[in-house]
């Protein structure tokens, strides 16, 4: 008998069915491989013609050497660019040529988390207590927790679809019974308590009862088929209060892990349109934080692994809801993309701990070209200017840009930038007697002027982000780790003094901040020494400190931007 084969004509993902999981794993692939394909097509139809001047080289114990002079960056790439295209014989010998760029310091602002986490003793084990007393006081939060998250959360992050999510808890005789209202309750709290009322203490203690209630009833609901999608997609809203709260990215990791486990399971069962959709986004939420936790705790930077294809947005949901998915997805295809991947696994050591590193020539020159790539390829509604490096442009996208999310992807090119390009402000030759000064002049010049920009921009997005959404606090502390690293850097190698200008705008974003961080939380004069001390010898670690007061992340906060700005102040007097 012979049975004709056709191909099939839907490019969708086929639907979960026992043996057909390889087959999704080459779907997966093949769609990974033609974005792959579309990005190469795009750097390949935006590289300019090579120009017609010509380089003398030569081979030296087989090594090329350029003899003719490199006035500029311009001509740098284009000497690179003519390397790759026209001389792949020597390929390999030209990505020989490495540079060398001398250590800074440990970062306290980019390396303070994972260090404080990474030496606590004993290693950062969770420290919840359960008031039973809280239950009636919990229980009188629950609607207007629920409320605040579903109009003014829920529509940016898409984590619940309204009406089933409504539908359930209306329905529910005890709330307090749900582990999914348990846990958007303690997400709430976690991303709004600088505008909830009441007090510091009185938040985190009935975040406490709110978590460990959920956190008791997700034990028992990972084994059970009938409440693994409720236990998943609860997880997945508990880490924001675990690791942006509590600092305890142990037992963040211990609850990821388990969860990851369970949506094994679920892809075999039978999922509801708005069940699979709410399935894909907790997983690959869960898997982004699971790298976070891999980058701050372990050094290690690697987001290729994160399934964000078959994310898809309901036909009821809003526009900010599909905004912030295709957001996410241009976002995870530039940080998961072989290059940054490469580039951090040789890098990420040095922006972090200030380490010397050594990087080919063709990786350091690829970095502008590959960001630009990546820009162009972008949706209109995120490309908020043509050329993200004009410090005129940007600042004038900024300041029309409709929302903090619309601004994500600007803002993630200007941190990669000053955290990377800061790193980069004192390079050598790797081999002393070949270095070429010109090359060397050529990468620090830029280095810096890349640095300088992309400080800037950050500063202009993190004041734009506190005018339009005040409420997205975390992403404005994260700009401000991002300036502080970039502005520490470029004071302890050149000792340069920032523009009036800048140093007005950085003060008043520091001071914005802490005004949001409680006066009970500022770290009193005489501690904030500690953590620069703790960062250089690993001794008396401050997050003793920290877990004194009811929201430890923002002490530590606090006591950073003190930190950074102290240090700041000191080089520059020197």
């Amino acid at each position: 008998m012979r049975i004709a084969c056709h191909p099939c004509e839907t490019k969708e993902a086929l639907p979960m069915r026992d043996g057909n999981q390889e087959l999704q794993r080459w779907q997966q692939q093949m769609a990974q491989l033609d974005s792959e394909t579309n990005t190469l097509h795009t750097q390949i139809t935006n590289l300019e013609p090579v120009s017609t001047k010509s380089w003398d080289l030569c081979v030296i114990d087989g090594n090329v050497h350029l003899e003719t002079p490199i006035r500029s960056l311009d001509e740098l790439l284009r000497y690179n660019q003519a390397s790759i295209r026209y001389l792949s014989p020597f390929q390999q010998l030209f990505r020989r040529e490495h540079i060398q760029f001398k250590g800074v310091s440990t970062s306290v602002a980019l390396a303070s988390t994972g260090l404080i986490i990474r030496y606590a003793t004993p290693r950062n084990q969770p420290r919840h207590i359960m008031y039973h007393g809280l239950a009636e006081m919990a229980h009188k939060w629950m609607d207007s927790l629920v409320d605040l998250y579903m109009e003014r959360f829920n529509p940016y992050v898409g984590l619940l679809h309204r009406q089933s999510f409504l539908e359930h808890y209306h329905g529910l005789d005890d709330p307090l019974s749900s582990a999914i209202a348990l846990a958007v309750c303690v997400d709430t709290i976690a991303y709004f308590y600088p505008q909830l009322e009441y007090s510091m203490q009185e938040k985190r203690d009935v975040a406490e009862f709110f978590y460990v209630c959920c956190r008791d009833k997700l034990l028992e609901m990972y084994d059970d088929p009938s409440q693994q999608l409720e236990a998943v997609i609860s997880t997945n809203l508990l880490m924001q209060y675990l690791m942006d709260v509590l600092l305890e990215f142990a037992e963040a990791r211990r609850l990821i892990t388990i969860a990851l486990l369970v949506c094994h399971d679920l892809e075999f069962q039978e999922l509801s349109l708005v069940q699979n959709a709410l399935f894909q986004r907790a997983r690959s939420d869960l898997q982004i934080c699971m790298c976070n936790i891999d980058l701050i705790v372990d050094d290690k930077f690697d987001y290729s692994r994160v399934q964000y294809q078959r994310i898809f947005v309901l036909d009821d949901e809003p526009q900010s809801t599909r905004v912030y998915f295709t957001m996410w997805k241009h976002i995870l295809e530039f940080v998961g993309s072989r290059y940054a991947t490469t580039l951090a696994e040789h890098a990420w050591s040095s922006v972090l701990h200030g380490k010397e590193c050594e990087l080919s020539l063709d990786l350091v020159l690829q970095f502008e070209p590959t960001i630009q790539a990546w820009w162009k390829s972008l949706p209109t509604e995120f490309r908020l200017c043509d050329d993200p490096f004009n410090l005129k442009a940007v600042r004038q996208a900024i300041e029309s840009a409709p929302s903090s999310t619309h601004m994500m992807p600007l803002a993630l090119i200007h941190v990669t930038t000053a955290a990377v390009q800061s790193t980069f402000l004192q390079p050598q030759s790797s081999i002393p007697e070949q270095a070429n000064s010109d090359v060397i002049n050529i990468l620090r010049q830029r280095a810096l002027y890349l640095t300088l920009c992309s400080t800037q921009a950050l500063i202009h997005v993190m004041v734009k982000n506190l005018e339009v959404d005040i409420e997205a606090m975390p992403l404005s502390f994260g700009y401000m780790m991002g300036i502080l690293h970039a502005i520490c850097n470029i004071v302890s190698c050149l000792r340069l003094k920032l523009p009036p200008e800048m140093q007005n705008m950085l003060s008043y974003c520091f001071d914005k901040l802490r005004s949001v961080v409680p006066l009970d939380h500022h770290i009193p004069e005489e501690s904030v020494t500690k953590l620069q001390s703790f960062v250089i010898t690993r001794r008396s670690n401050p997050i003793v400190i920290y877990e004194s007061y009811p929201i430890p992340r923002l002490a530590m906060l606090s006591d950073i931007f003190q930190t950074c700005f102290r240090h700041m102040n000191s080089l520059v007097s020197l």
